[in-house]
């Protein structure tokens, strides 16, 4: 009787998914021909964005509706707490990000709208951090702390997932790798209202990405990103308090605190990285730039698909290596580390890799690449027309020869 039941869910999960993923897959055309029509693209600056052509920015339309559709179609909508109340704040981040999508507003509108959605989840939803579960020594936490990290998390998260939305496919695709590995999960421990939640985020995204998978003809845009960023905080925090299911606790102990962390490692890597990077050159947090880790990877040769792959493969590996570690009933802090030095490990550092094998072993990392398999980095690409393109030989042969702070120097003055 228990395997026909998880059968049933299975199969429920899998409509979900499908249904969602339809919906996505064929609005995307009629959202392209209306764009097409009305002329609403992001076009090219030949600095900070990296397309060459005019493309729509109006993908995160299909998100919306195709998530949101089929979740409230579902019966378990009705069992999710406060569904209304996340509505509400799916509606005030979609009409904040259409209107920036199509004309622009400042960052700090944004911020007051992401707040406002927070707190209708926060206080109408009860979605809520309540519990560390051992991290930093803490268990359970006062209402009064609880809020306001709760909000943190959101914002944070929500912020995260936009920053990395800059190449093809790569918000996306990690978005759905997340969404999907929160929702295993879920259906696992058997909560299905938010099981079903995270399939139909992975489905919406799975139909969005075929579109936006390298070459794009759609992007996401500030509507995208932010209702992606805000579904995927409200799967964190939920998955937060996984630690008190007896199914959760048999395999991976008290580790929800960590595994979220692991499962978002490269956003919020990425977002850390360039905060602490800006900081130390004084420069703003807030203004965009092409520091990020995908920049990185166009400038050692990668091209936006290869990139994207490459940085789906590297989330997928931190997620699973963290989640087996936590079967051996490894002590939070010390999981916490291992995210840490996991992702210093596989992520770009600023150099810090290649500066210890330097002093190590007395090789230019640089030079040793390119001769042996022909990545080759060049700091002073960064215009969307010579970003992909190759460095003559000649040219890198020049590069090589600086100092390692010449070329520190040279990737923080593409910043914008």
């Amino acid at each position: 009787m228990e395997q026909l039941l998880l059968l049933n869910e299975g199969l429920a999960m899998g409509v979900a998914f499908l249904f969602a993923c339809m919906v996505s897959y064929l609005s995307i055309p009629v959202i392209i021909s209306a764009a097409e029509k009305k002329h609403l693209f992001d076009h090219p600056d030949n600095d900070r964005k990296l397309h060459s052509e005019a493309i729509p920015t109006l993908g995160g339309i299909a998100i919306f509706f195709a998530f949101l559709l089929t979740f409230a179609l579902s019966p378990w909508a009705a069992g999710l707490e406060g569904f209304s109340y996340l509505v509400a704040a799916l509606l005030i981040l979609f009409f904040v990000g259409l209107k920036d999508d199509l004309v622009i507003i400042s960052a700090k509108k944004k911020l007051v709208a992401q707040l406002v959605a927070a707190g209708l989840v926060v206080f109408g939803s009860d979605i809520l951090i309540s519990n560390f579960h051992g991290v930093f020594g803490l268990a359970e936490i006062p209402y009064w702390f609880a809020v306001p990290i709760t909000f943190f998390t959101i914002i944070v998260v929500i912020n995260a997932v936009n920053l990395i939305d800059g190449i093809d496919g790569l918000a996306g695709g990690i978005g759905a790798i997340a969404s999907l590995l929160f929702g295993i999960t879920f259906w696992y421990t058997g909560h299905l209202p938010m099981a079903v939640f995270s399939f139909c985020l992975t489905g919406a995204l799975a139909g969005f990405l075929y579109h936006n998978f390298s070459p794009a003809s759609i992007f996401m845009g500030d509507t995208g990103s932010m209702l992606l960023g805000f579904l995927l905080g409200i799967q964190a925090i939920e998955f937060i308090g996984l630690s008190g299911e007896p199914a959760f606790v048999s395999i991976f102990g008290n580790a929800s605190p960590i595994l979220p962390v692991a499962i978002l490692g490269f956003p919020l890597y990425d977002t850390l990285r360039v905060v602490l990077r800006r900081v130390r050159r004084k420069k703003s947090i807030f203004e965009p730039g092409q520091d990020h880790v995908h920049h990185e990877l166009l400038r050692m040769g990668f091209s936006h698909k290869n990139a994207s792959l490459l940085l789906y493969g590297k989330s997928l590996i931190l997620a699973v290596a963290i989640s087996v570690l936590a079967m051996f009933s490894i002590n939070v802090n010390i999981l916490l580390g291992a995210v840490i030095v996991g992702s210093l490990l596989i992520f770009p550092t600023n150099g810090m890799k290649r500066k210890i094998l330097t002093s190590l072993f007395g090789v230019d990392w640089l030079a040793f690449r390119s001769q042996r398999w022909g990545i080759e980095f060049d700091n002073e690409k960064s215009s969307s027309q010579d970003i992909n393109q190759p460095v003559p030989e000649k040219e890198f042969e020049v590069l090589a020869e600086r100092s390692s702070d010449e070329k520190e120097e040279e990737i923080d003055s593409i910043a914008v």
